[in-house]
């Protein structure tokens, strides 16, 4: 090979070595989201021939499709409030009667109003992937304080109105202290597809994994409709959410979505943002929301593989510049940094490659000696102001962040974390982020106090789901430290029903077998709705234990002190 081709090749492999040069991106600025409120205007839009999308009444759309002699939900609200609201615009279209529901997933703001649309006892069908119920389940069961809490600052449920813009794919999130939630349970569940005909509409209900593991799509092939749930709106797509989740596989995500773009569409109804129409316009959105996903994934990957840590990735990973000036992906909702990480954590763990981080410090020591080599809390104090004067506001916040774990009424770190706080979310142009900065500078002013819960489930709702449901929220409530040393086996005999449990404590941990075992020390006897209300809070724990439940074995002073060991912190 001639000299001048090696070093060419040479050249060539080196260049590929390299870090993929930052592109030119088109940033969205605070004003791009203020006038990404347009967006949410309250309204009933006709998407599509018969296919009505009510947008601006909540965080979701909900979508009612027309049929020869009856209506189709699709997706019904975060609330019954919110779904009557909607069911009231509906009906000003039309007064045929609903046929069925579908879900497009599992997410609470899809599913909250749905008993509205269907009551209990209607007959009505409710459509969704086949795990959906479980993934219903494990929200309400295992992290609903957690999601709670962190649901309610990125959403700014408790922020003004001029701090909270818009949530980046809707206006707000209708759920209040006195708001109830009407789930329903799914009737008509698939694995991969489903096809049917209600009221004479036929359509396809397709598993298209993506923003959820339970995401579908549902497609009107004679109408050339799509309804697209989740894996499309107006905004670069959450492949992670600051509110927590589960791993949210880019590849499947982007798989679905040539799966839609296969179908070549000719109206796209999402459940978030305004419909589209038009093929070649649908074509190109989708195309290249996919080429997005692909184009993050990809190169994480390739970054990860070079040895880089998830922060290093996220600093100095963007877009191409074709990519990031499309309408469809400014980073109103998610970013593609804080997909990067989500892709190092869901491809490797929580592990960074960085020896430090196997085993280090916890906060409160590392946060003491970072005052130390600052030369003490005075000599901290001086860095931060000097970083307030210079509008570091990141810095601010890391430092104080020291400080106040050191000493929580560091006043002067106080106000200059608030102060920091307030300026990040000002100029923040991601609507999740500025509401996350902008509640939490209210919590540390003592202004708001976010609740572990926000909502209350009906009775009915309660009354549909498994026992299993209720006893792992026992499970992850138990204040293990208070019976390391304590073996408490308790029978459940359930009245009305054959059900039969016993729960078992064992030195901390929890334990849930069929039946009455014939040693356990305490035996109570309940109906099911008594015992599922109660653990839900719908009912006051300690007038309910008087009134409710009978002990047959042993005394009720002692199955007060073993329910005391699950009481929600």
């Amino acid at each position: 090979m001639p000299r001048l081709s090696i070093l060419l090749l040479l050249s060539l492999l080196a260049a590929c070595e390299r870090a993929p040069s930052k592109a030119a991106s088109a940033v969205a600025a605070p004003e791009a989201l203020r006038a990404h409120s347009e967006e949410f205007k309250p309204q009933l839009i006709e998407a599509a021939p018969g296919v009505y999308q009510a947008i601006g009444y909540g965080i979701a759309n909900s979508i009612m499709i027309e049929g020869e002699d009856g209506l189709i939900i699709v997706d019904t609200m975060e609330s019954a409030q919110a779904a009557q609201k909607v069911l009231a615009l509906f009906r000003q279209r039309s007064d045929k009667p609903i046929k069925a529901v579908v879900y497009t997933h599992s997410h609470p703001d899809h599913i909250g109003g749905a008993a509205v649309f269907a009551p209990p006892g209607s007959g009505i069908p409710v459509y969704a992937q086949q795990d959906v119920a479980r993934n219903m389940d494990k929200t309400a069961a295992e992290l609903r304080a957690a999601i709670t809490r962190r649901s309610l600052r990125m959403y700014g449920s408790y922020l003004p109105e001029g701090e909270r813009l818009n949530l980046g794919i809707g206006g707000f999130l209708d759920l209040h202290a006195d708001s109830q939630l009407a789930t329903l349970r799914p009737t008509r569940t698939f694995d991969a597809q489903l096809e049917d005909t209600v009221a004479g509409v036929h359509f396809q209900l397709v598993h298209a994994p993506g923003e959820t593991a339970d995401q579908l799509y549902l497609w009107l092939p004679e109408r050339g409709v799509l309804l697209c749930g989740d894996n499309f709106y107006r905004s670069f797509p959450n492949l992670y959410t600051i509110r927590g989740t589960s791993y949210r596989d880019p590849r499947l995500w982007a798989e679905s979505l040539d799966r839609m773009r296969a179908l070549k569409a000719r109206y796209l109804v999402p459940s978030h943002t305004r419909p589209l129409s038009g093929e070649a316009a649908i074509a190109q959105a989708l195309t290249d929301y996919r080429d997005a996903i692909r184009y993050v994934y990809d190169q994480s990957i390739r970054l990860i593989n070079r040895g880089l840590t998830p922060d290093e990735i996220a600093a100095q990973l963007t877009l191409p510049a074709q990519l990031a000036a499309s309408p469809y992906l400014q980073p109103f909702y998610g970013k593609p940094s804080w997909s990067a990480k989500s892709i190092f954590t869901g491809n490797l763990g929580w592990f960074s490659g960085d020896a430090a981080a196997l085993q280090p410090l916890p906060p409160q020591a590392e946060a003491q000696h970072m005052l130390k080599l600052a030369g003490g809390a005075a000599a901290m104090d001086v860095q931060i102001q000097d970083a307030l004067a210079a509008q570091d506001w990141q810095w601010v916040l890391q430092l104080s962040g020291y400080v106040l774990r050191v000493n929580a009424g560091n006043e002067s770190a106080r106000k200059a974390r608030i102060a920091a706080l307030r300026a990040l979310g000002a100029a923040e142009a991601n609507a999740p982020a500025r509401d996350w900065y902008f509640s939490a500078a209210r919590e540390l002013a003592g202004e708001i106090k976010l609740p572990s819960r926000e909502a209350s489930p009906t009775p009915q709702m309660l009354a549909a789901m498994p026992l299993s449901i209720f006893f792992d929220g026992m499970a992850v409530n138990l204040h293990a430290e208070d019976c390391l040393d304590r073996v408490i086996r308790v029978a459940f005999e359930f009245e009305g029903s054959d059900a039969r449990y016993t729960y078992i404590v064992r030195r901390g941990v929890s334990e849930v077998l069929p039946g009455i075992a014939p040693d356990a020390e305490l035996q109570v006897r309940v109906s099911e709705q008594a015992f599922k209300e109660t653990l839900a809070g719908l009912r006051n724990p300690a007038l309910a234990v008087a009134r409710d439940f009978s002990v047959v074995k042993g005394n009720k002073l002692e199955f007060v002190r073993f329910m005391q060991l699950f009481t929600p912190e």
